[in-house]
């Protein structure tokens, strides 16, 4: 009898066994797109802490130089969700790419930065007529170079606008190629001190909050909904972290180039962490479809705005945390 007990317990143990390493072999791989910033630390977070293997997420990491290039990769398929600001997000509903934003991750006033050569400057007052002006086309970087012109009172036609990659900018303004750029951090860090007293921060108030977001293709969340609740789920925890170890969590963007520790000590209150959907992202949205149409960021014959609440879906955060949610989108 007690032979049959230990046989029996025997049985049942390499059973449970199985099923573990069956379920561990049953996580997908998920391709997430993610450009190298401060503002992307959740997923770099749940990726450390391997809050996505908890939710049976495998995640592979799709390198790619901007939140644009990322939502590239996504309405090409070549990436299942992607990190981005809402900017890029906005032109790809110009392109009726089948995409969705899920939930913001962070917010922050102070992300992007004018930077030009000291030499344009004079008696403290700063010449930008005719001058060359790096950004990168279609992104925050776009959106806020033409914000901060028109704050300074500079028509941005009297300027010579020099599209590139985004990567391309703190060199180009160093080598003398442009004369100001309009970049994010850590890019606008990473020139300031490589120019030395030759690059100078331009003040300004705070003209843009800047959102980061995560966005899913349709096609993946419509086949793969568990997978859709298992990276929230993933990035929530990852948030919470953040809130609750900020320090070891900065380490991570140390260890990772991303940001020097003055930057923390200076920035870090900027960054505001917190998984939500609000009202304020579809204002902000029909803002920058506004100024692309007046500036002539968008062919003529496309509509004058899209219907954004198509582009966001707040179904699977109302269902993770429908307190997060500020008004019913669909």
């Amino acid at each position: 009898m007690k032979q049959f007990q230990f046989s029996t317990w025997i049985y049942s143990l390499l059973l449970a066994l199985l099923l573990a390493a069956q379920r561990a072999d049953a996580a997908d791989t998920v391709r997430i797109a993610v450009p190298p910033s401060p503002m992307s630390l959740p997923f770099y977070v749940a990726i450390e802490r391997k809050f996505f293997e908890k939710h049976q997420i495998k995640p592979l990491l799709v390198e790619c130089n901007s939140g644009q290039d990322c939502i590239k990769a996504l309405g090409k398929g070549q990436a299942d969700f992607a990190s981005s600001s809402e900017l890029p997000v906005m032109f790809a509903a110009y392109d009726n790419n089948p995409i969705s934003v899920l939930a913001t991750l962070v917010t922050n006033k102070d992300d992007l930065k004018f930077l030009v050569s000291r030499n344009l400057l004079h008696d403290g007052r700063l010449s930008l007529a005719g001058k060359r002006i790096g950004y990168v086309p279609k992104s925050s970087s776009h959106y806020y170079m033409d914000t901060f012109l028109l704050f300074k009172g500079v028509d941005t036609q009297q300027v010579v606008k020099v599209p590139m990659d985004a990567a391309e900018l703190p060199k180009a303004l160093l080598q003398g190629h442009v004369d100001a750029i309009s970049v994010w951090e850590p890019m606008a860090e990473q020139a300031l001190q490589l120019g030395g007293h030759e690059i100078v921060q331009v003040e300004a108030p705070r003209l843009y909050t800047q959102t980061h977001n995560v966005s899913v293709r349709n096609q993946f969340k419509t086949e793969q909904a568990l997978q859709v609740r298992g990276v929230l789920k993933a990035l929530d925890e990852a948030i919470n972290y953040i809130r609750d170890y900020p320090s070891r969590t900065q380490a991570l963007l140390f260890r990772k180039n991303l940001v020097s520790q003055e930057h923390i000590e200076k920035n870090w209150s900027d960054y505001t962490f917190r998984m939500t959907l609000q009202q304020s992202l579809v204002s902000t949205l029909q803002g920058q479809a506004r100024w692309a149409g007046r500036e002539g960021h968008i062919q003529k014959n496309l509509p004058k705005e899209p219907e954004y609440l198509n582009y966001i879906d707040a179904s699977f955060l109302r269902e993770h945390k429908s307190d997060h949610v500020d008004f019913v989108y669909r």
